[in-house]
């Protein structure tokens, strides 16, 4: 495992990828990728790990398409998915992983099929207090790289965001793009309040930012 709390943003820019246009899609398909955890070590500290047989954190799917996606499903099928993911060389092997995907390319997400998405309306609106992190995707390496930024983040490369909370609870940032883009030109990274609505379970936590 690796901790990556930088706070620089400039060694990013050379960081290329492919990238799609905006969209918003919840078509079912096969997605395609491998899979790396973010959980939160004893220190307190954000981990990135390619090499995990369980993740008590965020799944995100490294997508052959070139986009990045937090994985949701039911408690059991994620663990299925961990524990069928394999590794060869030290390297993982792609997954064919079938499911409903949506978002945009600062938050897409991709549900299994054991996990039907709740209507928003009906879940209570709460306020959660935390550091936020940018997952910027370093698809030439099939890696990410977590970073505590120290400025606006929306002129860099379309990328993922996670909250960290005092009690060391990580939640996946999805919501809509014009929301997501306000977070990102927030300079404040830590002891940031959002106003949303959380879904999910214990295998991998959503928190739409309305």
């Amino acid at each position: 495992m690796r901790s990556f709390y930088i706070v620089t943003l400039s060694i990013l820019s050379s960081i290329l990828f492919p990238l799609n246009s905006f969209t918003e899609t919840e078509d079912v398909g096969i997605v395609r990728g491998n899979l790396v955890c973010v959980q939160i070590d004893e220190t307190g500290m954000a981990n990135v790990s390619k090499e995990f047989t369980e993740c008590s954190g965020l799944l995100y799917l490294i997508g052959v398409d070139g986009n990045l996606y937090s994985l949701h499903g039911s408690e059991e099928e994620i663990k299925r998915i961990t524990e069928s993911s394999k590794s060869r060389m030290g390297y993982r092997l792609p997954l064919r992983l079938k499911g409903k995907t949506g978002g945009h390319q600062r938050a897409w997400l991709l549900y299994t099929p054991s996990l039907e998405p709740q209507e928003t309306k009906d879940i209570a609106r709460i306020k959660v207090m935390g550091t936020v992190l940018c997952v910027f995707l370093n698809y030439k390496e099939g890696d990410v790289t977590l970073v505590v930024a120290n400025n606006p983040c929306n002129e860099y490369e379309p990328h993922a965001h996670f909250i960290q909370t005092d009690e060391d609870q990580i939640y996946a940032l999805h919501g809509p793009h014009e929301k997501i883009i306000s977070i990102e030109k927030n300079p404040q990274r830590e002891n940031v309040t959002l106003s949303g609505k959380i879904q999910g379970n214990e295998s991998a936590w959503i928190f739409y930012v309305d």
